[in-house]
């Protein structure tokens, strides 16, 4: 056989193997641009029950009641709308496998999560979230007992990532810098009242005027107080609130109680505090330097000049 005439089968063969592989391709993507609801009732209003998101090591279970919770806490207040308009708006991108054999590289094998919706009139939909896909706002998905896998794009992806404590609902104290009249700050040693009065802030029981500086920097953090985190389940039962650092109570207009709070400092994890509502079993995290400027001392606060 002629060195020329080999050359012309080898490119042949070539060309074969190509569009072998381009038709293996095809047959494997398919149609690239697949519209999806997820099993919703299209152009339809729908309330979402709840949502169940497992994955190994746990789950999450969103609950909608007089208020949503998840796992039992309560959820931020914008839970049920964040759920109802990411899954109104998930949409299917490309069809990236029909071979099972990928599922376990694509991650929606048991590594995924496994994602439960419960809708009003006794509809549900489920389908499993794996990995990140090449852009950055997709994941690849699938339903369950299919082998078809798709890239998922919108908020959905996020949604579905996030922990028990991204849903948990982190404010402490509700009342603006205006609602607050009286705070009194309640430490072991010491007890004293931060006041406002016709002429400005006042501390009692000396009745001196208060540093503006001082009350500004402590009613900033402690107007709409949110929490960094919480405290861990195996943390919570260990804590002591009868020695807690100090209790600050926080009052509006005729004398209504606004807040009672117990501050704790955190030792040996750390930096930061600890920090309950009165009645409540919830243990939030706040950072040092919020605790700090919450919980000064009377010294801290009055001048020496009079009102």
């Amino acid at each position: 056989m002629s060195t020329r005439l080999l050359k012309i089968l080898l490119s042949v063969l070539g060309l074969l193997v190509v569009a072998w592989i381009v038709a293996r391709w095809a047959s494997d993507t398919g149609d690239r641009t697949q519209p999806v609801s997820f099993g919703l009732p299209t152009d339809a209003e729908f309330e979402i029950d709840s949502v169940v998101i497992a994955f190994a090591g746990g789950n999450i279970r969103l609950v909608r009641g007089d208020g949503w919770t998840v796992n039992g806490f309560e959820a931020v207040a914008e839970t049920g709308e964040s759920l109802k308009r990411a899954l109104d708006q998930a949409r299917i991108g490309q069809l990236v496998s029909r071979n099972p054999s990928n599922h376990d590289r694509l991650g929606v094998t048991a590594g995924g999560r496994f994602v439960k919706v419960y809708l009003e009139r006794d509809l549900e939909m489920s389908f499993i979230v794996g990995n990140q896909a090449q852009v950055f706002d997709q994941a690849y998905v699938r339903r369950p007992n299919e082998d078809a896998v798709y890239t998922l794009e919108g908020s959905l992806v996020d949604l579905v990532n996030r922990g028990v404590d991204d849903w948990r609902e982190r404010e402490i104290l509700a009342a603006s810098r205006d609602d607050i009249q009286r705070v009194e700050i309640t430490h072991p040693d010491e007890t004293f009242a931060l006041v406002q009065g016709a002429a400005g802030w006042l501390v009692e029981p000396s009745g001196s005027a208060a540093a503006s500086g001082a009350v500004a920097n402590l009613l900033g953090q402690l107007a709409g107080l949110r929490a960094l985190g919480f405290a861990a389940s195996s943390v919570v039962d260990t804590l002591s609130w009868d020695s807690a650092t100090a209790e600050v109570r926080v009052l509006g207009p005729g004398d209504v109680l606004l807040g009672e709070l117990a501050f704790l400092r955190r030792e040996g994890e750390g930096v930061g505090y600890y920090v309950r509502r009165a009645g409540s079993p919830v243990v939030y995290t706040v950072a040092s330097y919020t605790g700090d400027q919450i919980l000064k001392r009377q010294g801290d606060l009055a001048t020496d000049a009079a009102p």
